[in-house]
């Protein structure tokens, strides 16, 4: 194998100290309940992607800063995302800002440590 044969973003994992506030934050942010697929996760099905948040365990578990991977969800508008997830506790960690490629990019850090992104395809 000479690269890695990447086509979309197939499942991402959210490690959290807190799963059920984080789990009650999420429903609300998405609009609707997750599937509490075994005691330590909660999946959610959005569009192609799934999302998985994971309570803490000893091998994974939320560092002293944020900077690690970041999953990047399609929105709309990024502004307004950001707008809704900081009216829902979160914080914005990094932009907005429209970016060479022409999409506008947001980090927001969620209450419990988790950071995710919204992304803002190019003319929309």
């Amino acid at each position: 194998m000479d690269r890695l044969n990447v086509h979309h973003v197939g499942n991402v994992f959210l490690f959290t100290p807190r799963l059920d506030e984080a789990y009650a934050w999420y429903t609300a942010l998405f609009g609707k309940p997750g599937e509490r697929a075994m005691p330590q996760l909660t999946v959610w099905e959005l569009g192609s992607v799934r999302f998985t948040l994971h309570a803490e365990d000893e091998l994974n578990h939320a560092g002293a800063d944020l900077g690690g991977t970041v999953p990047y969800f399609d929105v709309e508008n990024a502004d307004e995302a950001a707008d809704f997830c900081v009216n829902r506790g979160g914080r914005v960690h990094r932009g907005p800002k429209t970016v060479f490629s022409g999409e506008r990019l947001v980090q927001v850090e969620d209450p419990f440590g988790g950071l995710i992104g919204l992304r803002q395809p190019p003319g929309a």
